[in-house]
């Protein structure tokens, strides 16, 4: 595989003309400035040249009018290559070719020269595209490591929250297997309660990727379009508290409180994805919180929409992060609080919400608590309303 050279000082151009002594010129004027060069005399041996080198050029000029092959089905051949796309690539053209300057721009080119060569504008724009190409590599390779960082990170997350519940799980069975008629009542209750905690956080998880894999497939709206009914906000919650108590097993005690400010409001949806989205946040906001506090949900009604606020006494969130807490696969200081799960239960709450016709919104204050605000257009807010039961 060709590699490519990234120093400006030792870059090598690739000079295509069928002028004899213009290449010779121009040869000698690109080594006094400190380039390396390739000269081929039309397009046919330029093609040969980058075929064969061991290290691409970083920069090719090259005239139009050549026999064998032009410069026009040069660059389209290049460009036809992905190994060879990122090259820049300059037109040479007389003064009285301007229909050449045209097509030239047409396919794509980078710039042009124009015969006679002026050398110091020669050497000023060879520098300045390769410092942009320099600038665009190493921005390339920057996201490309910031990628490949990210994968890694996801592996080893989705690899940890995988194995973790199933290792607990495996311990206690074997333990279990071989232990059973020694135990006593106080020590099976601790191995069925890990069992059950384990069980619970892998189900979740297993759950949480399953509707996010929907999600993003188009499945999950689908079948809400084709779920929806109407139903009561406060049997929405509740459900959605008594489903957060299962997510967070070892947490169930963390007390919730439910002000329902306009009883009796109904909405239309696919209560059982709503139930879910309301659960995520609730789950959030127990697992941040401490044994002493309380998580309080609110509910009421105003200009046809049903609100509900769900606040939390935790660690809250840094403000230079909350712009990314509905990203999947993102985690809010996870290096600081022990986390579980792989940090998509926001950005699924989220779409489910906004698949209803509603927003979900976040504020949080560092060190005070996090506030997620839930809006849901109200049910018969178009006087056609009918009570379902």
């Amino acid at each position: 595989m060709n590699n490519r050279s990234t120093d400006a000082r030792a870059a090598i151009i690739l000079f295509v003309d069928d002028n004899a002594a213009l290449l010779r010129s121009v040869e000698r004027l690109l080594r006094m400035e400190g380039f390396q060069t390739l000269l081929a005399s039309d397009g046919s041996e330029a093609l040969h040249l980058m075929e064969s080198v061991t290290q691409l050029p970083d920069l090719i000029i090259s005239d139009i009018a050549m026999p064998r092959m032009d410069g026009f089905e040069l660059f389209e051949t290049i460009r036809q290559r992905p190994e060879w796309m990122d090259i820049p690539f300059l037109f040479l053209t007389a003064r009285d070719q301007l229909d050449d300057l045209r097509r030239g721009y047409a396919l794509g080119a980078d710039d042009y020269l124009v015969k006679p060569l002026d050398q110091e504008r020669l050497i000023m724009i060879i520098r300045g595209k390769l410092k942009r190409r320099t600038e665009l590599l190493e921005s390339i390779q920057s996201q490309q490591d910031a990628l490949s960082s990210a994968k890694r990170e996801l592996s080893l997350m989705v690899a940890h929250e995988l194995r973790t519940p199933l290792v607990s799980i495996s311990m206690v069975t074997d333990i279990l297997s071989r232990e059973l008629n020694k135990m006593g009542a106080g020590q099976l209750d601790e191995m069925v309660d890990t069992m059950q905690s384990g069980s619970s956080r892998l189900s979740r998880l297993v759950e949480q990727m399953v509707l996010y894999v929907q999600f993003q497939s188009g499945a999950l709206l689908e079948a809400i379009e084709m779920a929806v009914r109407p139903g009561y906000v406060r049997d929405a919650i509740i459900g959605a508290i008594d489903r957060a108590r299962q997510f967070n097993y070892r947490r169930r005690d963390i007390a919730v409180r439910f002000e329902e400010l306009d009883p009796g409001m109904m909405i239309s949806g696919d209560l059982a994805s709503l139930r879910q989205a309301m659960a995520e946040v609730i789950s959030n906001a127990m697992a941040f919180s401490q044994p002493t506090d309380e998580v309080q949900i609110t509910q009421w009604v105003a200009e046809n929409l049903v609100w509900i606020t769900i606040t939390d006494q935790g660690p809250g969130i840094p403000e230079d992060e909350l712009e990314r807490v509905f990203e999947p696969f993102h985690q809010s200081n996870r290096q600081r609080f022990e986390q579980q799960g792989i940090g998509i239960g926001l950005a699924l709450a989220r779409g489910i919400i906004e698949a209803h016709g509603g927003a979900l919104m976040l504020r949080s204050k560092e060190g005070r608590g996090t506030q997620v605000t839930i809006s849901l257009p109200l049910y018969g807010a178009d006087d056609s309303f009918v009570d379902p039961y």
